[in-house]
């Protein structure tokens, strides 16, 4: 064999070629890609991106996904369903009888600093359309979220990375939901949806379909019922998601 022959061969070898920095994660019964990107502190979408993933549900059970600069293996504890009276128990939590004990923004008691505060989430807006009900009291009840304008069918997308733990249809009002738990005791809902693709105990990556915009349940007409909570607290999502250009605008109009 010629020596050009030879360093073709060398260099484009697999044990050169996949040779990275970073572990091989074996992928066990229950463990999801969200699981994985939480252990390691890694987004799906970068996680997605290295392994050549078409969604995060495309892992299966023995199949090693790469972390891109971990330094050792770690414990990724599996997804565990809700069980039956769990997921009553949390649709009841669902409606809100009454405004949160403390301020609308950090859902905690006085004196109580929430962990987020003052820091930019990841989050992104569901949907883009108006406002038409905000967070807050409303009537003789309180709206533990905000109301966002719609046609039906507008494609609704998760605002974080997230494990879908309720997908179904509800009778508390909200029609057919779906609901997102995310770390720091983040959930978001999704309320009166048309058609939900999301299914329970997938993992899903922000900005990922997750259902189509409705009027099911207690619902005068299309709209997306969003909201925000942190360990079964409402907070009011506006501050935390980023602002619309139409507010970037306004306020670029008043300086």
């Amino acid at each position: 064999m010629s020596v050009s022959l030879f360093l073709i061969s060398l260099f484009s070898s697999p044990a050169i070629t996949e040779k990275r920095d970073g572990v091989y994660h074996p992928v066990s019964k229950g463990v999801t890609l969200y699981r994985i990107s939480q252990a390691y502190r890694i987004p799906i979408a970068r996680l997605m991106e290295v392994n050549r993933l078409s969604s995060p549900s495309a892992i299966r059970v023995g199949e090693k996904i790469f972390i891109p600069g971990a330094k050792m293996m770690l414990k990724v504890d599996p997804y565990v369903p809700l069980s039956p009276a769990e997921k009553k128990n949390l649709e009841r939590s669902l409606v809100a009888e009454g405004p949160p004990a403390s301020s609308s923004l950090s859902g905690r008691g006085e004196g109580e600093t929430p962990p987020w505060l003052g820091k930019e989430m990841d989050i992104i807006w569901p949907i883009q359309g108006k406002i038409n009900s905000p967070y807050g009291p409303r009537r003789k009840e309180f709206h533990a979220g905000i109301d966002i304008d719609s046609p039906n069918y507008q494609e609704v997308k998760a605002a974080m990375d997230g494990e879908v733990i309720l997908a179904r249809y509800s009778n508390t009002g909200y029609g057919k939901l779906v609901v997102l738990r995310h770390d720091r005791g983040f959930s978001t809902i999704y309320g009166h949806l048309n058609v939900i693709i999301a299914r329970e105990g997938e993992a899903v990556r922000q900005g990922q379909a997750i259902g189509g915009v409705g009027s099911t349940g207690k619902s005068t007409g299309p709209h997306l019922h969003f909201e925000v909570r942190q360990d079964g607290r409402p907070l009011d999502p506006l501050p935390l998601l980023p602002q619309t250009i139409e507010e970037l605008l306004e306020k670029a109009s008043k300086k």
